[in-house]
């Protein structure tokens, strides 16, 4: 146990704010007897000017510091805390240089002071400089080893920096320095917490409710700690004893949503349906438009378990090397007694993960591998002559129903129903779990009194139903209906499935109008484009002043593939509401995707704070990352690289930032027992980089450099003035050397003409940043592969379940000759598309690696053979290791026959698997070229993304005369005649 008669630091400020999270007071005068010899030999009254220069760094008046260092230094040239302090103000003021320069001379005046190697921490700190900064602050510890303040500091940045070991044994010292501080039991707790050591942190947390908790009040602290400590438990497998731990401290727990939620969960997971249900129940009463509450209640019902199960209990996650058995001979879960993991059902995609591991997280995240299924096929479905993306998320039962289940069904719906009748989530969930007839039946009234409401979103609200088989035709049907009757002399929606044939009431004008739309919504996503843009023009026919009928024809438009004529309706659409950002948002990415760059960041920044500037710094500072994409997606189709580089490096910034903004929550959170959400806020960033954002830019990012790397390697210009200067070859050496003269004169008389002009502000007063480099030429000069590998690496470390990933890898390892490294992003590959070889994302690298990159060249390791030729073996379809090169290829023609058969046999075959096919043919060295011209016919649904990128690698490959690009183009067209290829 920890000593409690150890001297305690002077504490800190309450309110203190420091510039440098986390340092409110640097513990610069210690009390006796550990005052360093520097600090004793100051004088009484240049002790008092110290002080005050720690107040006015505290206070952020930084000058006023300067000053009082001066005057001590004026006194004591030599005296190092006071040089440390001064360099550490100055640091503040843009004098950097500076700053190190007098830390450096205050260090080498007093070695022995853990002022100066504190101060050292914090000025690294500011640079983000933590490796350097935790040595500092390891060395002032050697001095100082029970300073508060320090220890603080440095459990800090190894949180930040993610050493969990070292976290641990610094708030562990923490604790036994001053086991009468709250904070420092929590922080302890959360330290074991974060190491895996489960059994450790909840223990803690029972020594910290034993000594602090005199009251039995029920304060939020208090409330938090017991969840806190109960999710501790279940995430180490101990089901029963947090469901205990909750229903003793239920009445002083406040948070009683997350406590039910916990219960419910925690229920299911142990098996107790009946317990489950009520609690889901409950929840479901206070909050009845919530899907999770719904399909968990409905997952707890004995009658439903065949098609709609309850999720058993997620294996724990104990730390490495600890298979089943934490070492303390306890029983484990019941879910993994048997000795193997129970994996949920593929209806834990329905679910989030704050009720499963495993379920979906929200827009943005990589979803966990099981819920991705299958890579390639199954993930797409074509709804009438288009293919769509079958979302992560769908509600789907695991089998299709029986007529009595269905019925089943309905009647337990309709129970809730009566206690919910406002609910729409319970009558629109229950039309994914019925068929036929039946369901026509509920989704007629459901519809009829959407329409006659007039919801927008209604198509959006109904538009997973279409992914389900047999459903499509029956929405039609009820569309076409309400469309006939409603055009009558008296208007209606026609007989339902339980009305009589004639009309009751007139519908007001709207049904009508809000049935044009939704219809024309019908046939767009069907890929019905002339039907869809009918009604369109009818809706606006009907109603001219209706601003989401001109949002609605935009979006067929922009489907169908015309982009000029999308951004025009978009553009009229955002003239009829200019006071609306989500329209002015469309617009604006209208026009980007038409690379006008220019009408786009204008309207944009109409919505900034300073609209009357030319430039986007105000979209940078508001990380607006959807437009940066969109701008730097528009430069590299303009093959402008250098400012695509630019604008996807202000996204990378924005990652950065949010990074290091969690360094002011690590001591706040603590002190407020914001223990979940602090916990969650930690692995959320661990994965901060797999956002699809990051994802996004640093794919794109990554294809440019591949693209800059090989147009170096062709030997061609990739910037506009070394163009130029191509054309000046034949310039005599007189006249280059004058040129050169006249160039530098220009430059230099430009330099000295902005350092006189006035600097430009901002609307506040504040000095604008000049970009020195605005058309990004100075990104050009780095070398691509160097570039390339660092965002490779960060995108492998954090998005390893998204196949792309593994293909970029490819793409630039193989260009630098690493062959393991190619080895490894096939491997990845091949597991990721469920161990096919025939994986469309995988088939182009494995046909490049086997028959392109150079696996017999001299020189190469004879381990390094050996290895490619053991782990290639299983993904061409082998058991036992390749002897040769010879036979390795051998087996990969193999491979390659599969895929030509599937491209020559199949006219179903979806466009981008078409296309990774024809790269891995082209790699094997066969020649498709006739058959593309003269057989090749594709059939089945179509994506107009996927059109666009066949057609591109077409014309690369064979170039936009060829007769096959001309004949896939007409094939195209087919499919979506306004499309502008």
């Amino acid at each position: 146990q920890a000593d409690s008669s150890r001297r305690s630091a002077a504490p800190v400020r309450p309110n203190g704010r420091s510039p440098i999270a986390g340092a409110a007071s640097l513990n610069l005068v210690p009390v006796a007897p550990n005052c360093s010899e520097a600090m004793q030999s100051l004088p009484a009254k240049d002790q008092a000017d110290f002080r005050a220069i720690v107040k006015f760094y505290e206070n952020k008046q930084y000058k006023k510091g300067v000053k009082a260092a001066d005057s001590i230094l004026k006194k004591h040239p030599d005296h190092g805390e006071t040089l440390c302090m001064k360099g550490l103000t100055l640091s503040y003021l843009d004098r950097k240089e500076e700053a190190y320069e007098l830390v450096r001379r205050g260090l080498k005046n007093d070695l022995r002071s853990h002022v100066c190697w504190h101060v050292y921490g914090l000025l690294y700190r500011q640079d983000r400089d933590y490796h350097e900064a935790v040595k500092c602050y390891r060395a002032a510890l050697r001095i100082d080893p029970e300073n508060i303040q320090i220890l603080r500091d440095l459990s800090l940045l190894q949180i930040h920096r993610r050493d969990t070991i070292g976290f641990a044994e610094t708030r562990r010292k923490l604790l036994q320095v001053k086991p009468n501080n709250q904070t420092n039991w929590i922080g302890y707790a959360i330290s074991e917490h974060l190491c895996k050591n489960y059994e450790f942190a909840w223990t803690c947390l029972d020594n910290y409710e034993k000594m602090f908790d005199a009251d039995h009040s029920t304060t939020y602290e208090n409330s938090e700690m017991f969840l806190y400590k109960a999710q501790i438990m279940e995430e180490a497998g101990k089901f029963e004893e947090a469901l205990e731990c909750l229903k003793q401290r239920e009445e002083r727990i406040v948070d009683k949503l997350g406590l039910l939620e916990a219960k419910g969960r925690l229920s299911m997971f142990l098996g107790r349906h009946a317990e489950a249900a009520e609690i889901y129940k409950r929840l479901l009463k206070q909050n009845p438009e919530h899907h999770s509450y719904i399909l968990a209640y409905m997952a707890n019902q004995p009658q439903f378990q065949r098609f709609w199960p309850a999720l058993p209990a997620p294996k724990p996650d104990l730390p490495k090397g600890v298979n089943g058995d934490r070492g303390d001979g306890d029983a484990q879960p019941e879910a993994v007694a048997a000795g193997e993991e129970v994996a949920p059902p593929a209806t834990v995609s329905s679910f989030p993960p704050t009720v499963h591991p495993q379920g979906t997280p929200i827009w943005g995240w990589i979803a966990p591998l099981r819920n991705q299924g299958s890579q390639g096929r199954s993930k797409r479905v074509g709804i009438g002559r288009r293919l769509h993306k079958r979302c992560v998320e769908a509600i789907e039962p695991l089998v299709p129903l029986t007529d009595a289940e269905e019925e089943e069904v309905c009647k337990w719906f309709d129970a809730l129903l009566e206690e919910h009748p406002g609910s729409d989530s319970l009558k629109r969930l229950v039309l994914h779990f019925i068929t036929g007839q039946r369901f026509q039946q509920r989704l007629d009234p459901y519809l009829r009194s959407r329409l006659r409401k007039g919801v927008p979103a209604l198509f959006r609200m109904i538009r997973p139903l279409y992914f389900q088989e047999g459903k499509v035709q029956l929405i039609e049907e009820l569309f076409l209906k309400y469309n006939k009757h409603l055009e009558e002399e008296v208007s209606w929606f026609g007989p339902g499935t339980s009305e009589t044939a004639d009309p009751e009431n007139d519908e007001p004008p709207s049904s009508f109008l809000f049935t044009l739309m939704v219809t024309a919504e019908h046939y767009d996503f069907l890929g019905e484009t002339e039907k869809a843009l009918q009604f369109a023009d009818k809706a606006i026919e009907h109603t001219p002043t209706l601003v989401e009928i001109y949002a609605c024809k935009a979006r067929i438009y922009r489907h169908a593939g015309n982009l000029e004529e999308s951004a025009k309706w978009f553009e009229e659409v955002r003239t009829m509401d200019l006071a609306d950002r989500y329209l002015n948002t469309q617009a604006v990415r209208a026009l980007l995707r038409l690379d006008d760059t220019k009408g786009g960041m204008e309207k944009a920044l109409l919505f900034s704070k300073e609209p009357d500037s030319p430039e986007a710094a105000n979209l940078h500072d508001m990380q607006c990352m959807w437009y940066e994409s969109h701008m730097g997606r528009s430069f590299c189709r303009q093959k402008k690289y250098g400012k695509a580089l630019k604008i996807f490096g202000e996204t990378f910034r924005h990652f950065s930032d949010i990074a290091e903004d969690q360094f002011d929550f690590h001591n706040y959170c603590l002190k407020k027992t914001t223990l979940k959400a602090y916990v969650a806020m930690l692995r959320m960033q661990e994965r901060l980089y797999s956002h699809k954002f990051y994802r996004r830019a640093a794919k794109d990012a990554i294809k440019i450099w591949v693209e800059l790397y090989d147009m170096k390697a062709r030997g061609e210009a990739i910037k506009a003035d070394t163009q130029n200067g191509d054309s000046q070859a034949d310039v005599s050496a007189a006249d280059k050397k004058k040129m050169k003269h006249k160039l530098k004169r220009e430059a230099a008389a430009k330099a000295k003409e902005t350092e006189n002009a006035p600097k430009p502000t901002t609307a506040g007063g504040k000095p604008k940043k000049v970009d020195d480099d605005p058309e990004g030429d100075k990104l050009l000069d780095k070398d691509p592969m160097e570039e390339a590998n660092k965002l490779v690496k960060t995108l492998v470390l954090y998005c390893t379940n998204d196949a792309a990933t593994h293909v970029l890898t490819y793409d630039v390892v193989s260009r630098q000759g690493k062959l393991l490294h190619c080895l490894q992003a096939i491997v990845r590959l091949w597991e990721l598309g469920g161990r096919e070889s025939t994986y469309y994302k995988l088939v182009g690298p494995l046909a490049h690696f086997c028959f392109v990159a150079a696996l017999d060249k001299e020189g190469m390791h004879d381990a390094v053979r050996e290895v490619i030729f053991s782990e290639i073996a299983p993904v061409l379809g082998c058991d036992e290791a390749f002897a040769s090169t010879s036979e390795l290829r051998a087996a990969a023609t193999k491979v390659v026959d599969q895929v030509e058969q599937l491209v020559k046999g199949t006219p179903e075959l979806p466009l981008i698997e078409a296309m990774y096919s024809l790269q891995c043919l082209k790699h094997a060295g066969r020649d498709v070229k006739g058959f593309l011209e003269k057989e090749w016919n594709p059939q089945g649904a179509f994506a107009l993304k996927e059109c666009k990128k066949l057609l591109n690698y077409l014309a690369r490959e064979y170039g936009k005369e060829s007769p096959l690009w001309e004949r896939f183009k007409k094939r195209c067209q087919d499919v979506f005649p306004l499309i502008v290829a």
